[in-house]
């Protein structure tokens, strides 16, 4: 299948929907703050038992942070997320198929692989994380691009399960387009109130194919002897 460009700049201006179900601007801009110094306020209240991550954390790859935001008024939604891996590809290497002008073929393209679990006591069905989840450049906050296996088989992602219930857990893939002349930084999610950015850094890693399995010992067939049987 040949994805235009124009999908590609949906996904890289627009994105794919958001927390609120309303339709937003996704251009790449760190969120606006106020010019006045304002007292943080407290953070959001999560279930007994839920420890939050302290605003200003900065997380390994691999390592869960706890976050909690407002998915609707009155609506607190709380995550455990881990970054798994950030992969550094390019268009030719994981793009070959692609139809892309000039100015989006100048960015960098990163995969970012996710392990999402509800702890909170809201249903999050249907919700994606375009605003929850960020990448920072260090210049500004880039919002999270999602496509179907048919459009990126190397890197699937989308809205939470329509049914996302307390304990529930999914893995899915965000790709991030840098500009030039920036690198990713980190992956972000910014507390309300004006608090701290909680950050996920590491080293990037290789792309992982689609169905590439790991190494490993060869599974012997069934009418196979192993060694131990041979001898026996």
């Amino acid at each position: 299948m040949r994805v235009t460009a124009a999908v590609l700049v949906v996904g890289l201006l627009a994105g794919c929907g958001s927390t609120d179900d309303e339709p937003k601007d996704k251009a790449s801009a760190r969120p606006s703050t106020s010019a006045t110094t304002e007292t943080p306020g407290p953070y959001l209240e999560a279930p007994v038992g839920v420890t939050l991550t302290e605003p200003g954390t900065q997380l390994d790859l691999g390592e869960h942070g706890v976050i909690a935001f407002e998915r609707r008024q009155k609506q607190v939604g709380v995550l455990s997320v881990t970054v798994e891996r950030i992969e550094r590809t390019s268009f030719q290497e994981s793009f070959p198929n692609w139809d892309v002008d000039d100015v989006t073929a100048a960015r960098t393209p990163y995969f970012v692989r996710l392990s999402v679990t509800n702890v909170g006591e809201i249903d999050l069905g249907g919700l994606q994380l375009d605003n929850v989840i960020w990448a920072d450049d260090g210049t500004t906050l880039e919002a999270p691009n999602y496509y179907t296996k048919e459009q990126q088989p190397a890197c699937v992602g989308g809205p939470l399960p329509i049914a996302f219930r307390t304990g529930s857990t999914v893995e899915l893939c965000q790709i991030y387009y840098i500009a030039p002349d920036h690198e990713l930084e980190s992956i972000s999610f910014r507390p309300p109130a004006g608090l701290a950015d909680v950050t996920w850094v590491g080293e990037f890693s290789k792309v992982t194919k689609p169905g590439k399995k790991k190494p490993g010992r060869k599974k012997p067939r069934q009418d196979e002897k192993t060694p131990a049987q041979e001898e026996s």
